[in-house]
């Protein structure tokens, strides 16, 4: 019989049918099966539920004030609001957007992992920390020629600029990698139904970002408008 270890880390969906390395079997195991475990994963089910709720929340808002500002292509579908105050075009948008990124989760991966959920996840954690990047970066990239408002760190953005670069470098990396021995490229098990798909959906993302920024946007984006 393995030992709580061996049915923590095994890949093996046999020994281990939530997925190597899981929350959902660190959970099992301490807790069986039974009515602690179901009930701590009605919690988190429900958490997860209210978290959609404010990420849905979050993208139509800003895909909504993007578009108001022209950077977002059919803009000005997206920016249209109901009698209710509501960008609802850009809230079915987000909606499909996610349902989409989702869509792998229909393959079931070998080992029983969760693979579209852990790769949604890691998509959103990069995704955000890039947004952070951006800023941090030029304001450090900027240098004593950025001309501070009221708050300011004064000189000691220097190394709290360079350590959160490398913060989310790290954490960036980390995010990228393979969730599971099948997911790696090269491996004798190889397969891609446990491919963790973070890189290739951000890089693609970014990419086409970048297309378009260099044959269209910066040709006539001009910045934010001011609607006050």
């Amino acid at each position: 019989m393995a030992t709580n270890t061996d049915f923590i880390n095994s890949f093996d969906p046999e020994v281990n049918p939530y997925g190597g390395g899981s929350i959902i079997a660190l959970l099992a195991s301490a807790l069986g099966t039974g009515l602690k475990f179901k009930l701590i994963m009605l919690i988190t089910t429900v958490g997860q539920i209210f978290c959609v709720t404010a990420c849905l929340t979050s993208c139509s808002r800003m895909m909504y004030a993007f578009s108001r500002d022209g950077a977002v292509p059919g803009g000005n579908l997206w920016k249209k609001v109901n009698k209710q105050g509501v960008p609802l075009n850009a809230v079915i948008a987000s909606a499909v957007g996610g349902a989409v990124l989702t869509l792998p989760a229909l393959w079931k991966s070998p080992t029983g992992a969760p693979t579209a959920f852990y790769a949604v996840v890691s998509v959103c954690v990069i995704s955000l920390y890039l947004a952070f990047l951006i800023p941090i970066y030029l304001r450090l990239k900027a240098g004593d020629s950025f001309k501070p408002g009221a708050w300011t760190l004064g000189s000691k953005y220097k190394w709290m600029c360079t350590l959160a670069v490398a913060e989310i470098v790290v954490v960036s990396i980390y995010f990228i990698l393979p969730f599971t021995p099948t997911g790696t490229p090269g491996n004798k098990d190889f397969t891609w139904t446990s491919v963790n798909y973070a890189p290739l959906v951000t890089g693609g993302a970014l990419i086409i970002l970048w297309l378009w920024w260099q044959l269209s946007a910066k040709k006539w984006f001009t910045g934010p408008k001011r609607t006050i």
